[in-house]
């Protein structure tokens, strides 16, 4: 799914009104990664939310390598 649509079903609390993310309506796409396969894409997430580290979601932009090697993990 297009980041752009997940992000407005959030907003419009698709996944349900009692979510984290439902709770604030001003969120962004700050960062994007190129998944080769939704199972990939799904499991990266989960580890970036397991990290629970605002200054993690930083770094994955700041050293694309963070990112290479969530690839090459969940490949």
């Amino acid at each position: 799914m297009n980041p752009n649509e997940r992000l407005k079903l959030h907003l419009k609390e698709y996944y349900g009104s009692n979510k984290f993310t439902t709770l604030v309506k001003d969120w962004e796409i700050f960062y994007q990664i190129e998944c080769e396969t939704k199972p990939q894409s799904l499991k990266i997430e989960k580890h970036i939310k397991r990290m629970k580290s605002k200054k993690f979601i930083q770094k994955l932009k700041k050293f694309p390598e963070i990112t290479f090697k969530l690839l090459e993990k969940y490949n």
